[in-house]
């Protein structure tokens, strides 16, 4: 089962850097072609900019901690299984570390080479769009 595992620090405080993250529905601020976001209870559905879907179910959402775990449970690349953790953490003075890990199961297993590397662009290019919203106000 493909994992991806990715961090990147923010020349900001945890604190600061939370207040991004933990807003659950503003994922549309550092998500790069999340067009909408909204929460029902712990459920986060975000609108794509080309129209598809991404239901995921949150837990363990911890402010003390900083992170929280999410399943996504409806996807427009038909996952069987998606689940990924997102956590602040600090690093050295004044600084944080975001740790984003999240494994999939394809539906249908061909289609892992075709839109893994996307994906794992996808993650990383989130993080790099969340330390440039952070870190410039």
């Amino acid at each position: 089962m493909p994992k991806i595992d990715n961090e990147i620090v923010i020349d900001r405080s945890p604190e600061e850097v939370w207040a991004i993250v933990g807003d659950l529905a503003g994922v549309t601020r550092w998500v790069p072609g999340v067009g909408t976001a909204r929460m029902e209870g712990m459920r986060r559905i975000c609108t794509m900019e080309e129209g598809g879907a991404i239901h995921e179910e949150i837990a363990d959402f911890s402010d003390e901690r900083r992170r929280y775990r999410y399943e996504q449970t409806v996807h427009p690349l038909g996952f069987k299984r998606s689940e990924g953790t997102l956590g602040v953490e600090p690093h050295g003075e004044g600084s944080s570390r975001v740790v984003w890990n999240a494994e999939l199961e394809f539906a249908d297993p061909s289609h892992e080479p075709q839109f893994l590397g996307m994906l794992e662009q996808g993650y990383a290019g989130a993080l790099q769009r969340l330390k440039e919203v952070v870190e410039t106000g």
